[in-house]
């Protein structure tokens, strides 16, 4: 099966979700998760359409949390609150002159994917922002995908410049990827 086939079967699987409810959820968990490892230094990012949607995780887990901009093809980091804007694809990101942060301050990246499989690997809209972002990062930053347990799958098609999450969090918990497939 191909990228495009589990981009259409993610989509029509999340739309039939209770997607609110789930996000709620999934922030509890993933909440538990970075307090039991006091993690301080936290990219999340902005939900459109039916995402699930972390934006709740500052109020649950108090922390300095950071927002990706898209600037050509890759993405920079700005500290939260700054001024936001809509960006063309319809999610909010923080506007051209927001304050910037280095990467290197990250202690965890809350990924977005349309689904993710076991072994951590993801299927975004194919842009590779967080496929470049992910692997510049220092391999000490815990990431983590935000994911319904209904759209992660056995197995997903891979390039070679896909890049794996540690974790994945879901309405049921947050469990490390497997570590091979």
């Amino acid at each position: 099966m191909t990228k495009p086939f589990f981009r259409n079967w993610a989509k029509a699987t999340r739309s039939k979700l209770p997607i609110n409810e789930l996000s709620q959820q999934m922030v509890q968990q993933l909440a538990e998760f970075l307090r039991a490892r006091a993690l301080r230094h936290i990219l999340i990012y902005s939900a459109f359409g039916h995402e699930p949607d972390p934006g709740r995780l500052p109020e649950v887990y108090p922390a300095t949390y950071y927002l990706p901009r898209i600037q050509g093809y890759r993405l920079s980091l700005h500290p939260l609150p700054c001024p936001l804007v809509r960006h063309p694809y319809g999610f909010l990101e923080p506007e051209e002159q927001a304050p910037t942060a280095s990467p290197e301050v990250l202690e965890a990246v809350v990924v977005p994917g349309l689904c993710f499989d076991r072994a951590g690997y993801r299927l975004g809209y194919g842009k590779g922002y967080y496929d470049r972002f992910l692997g510049a990062l220092p391999s000490s930053v815990l990431t983590v995908g935000f994911v319904p347990a209904a759209l992660i799958v056995e197995r997903l098609p891979r390039d070679p410049w896909d890049v794996r999450v540690g974790y994945l969090a879901t309405e049921n918990g947050v469990q490390p990827t497997a570590q091979t497939g």
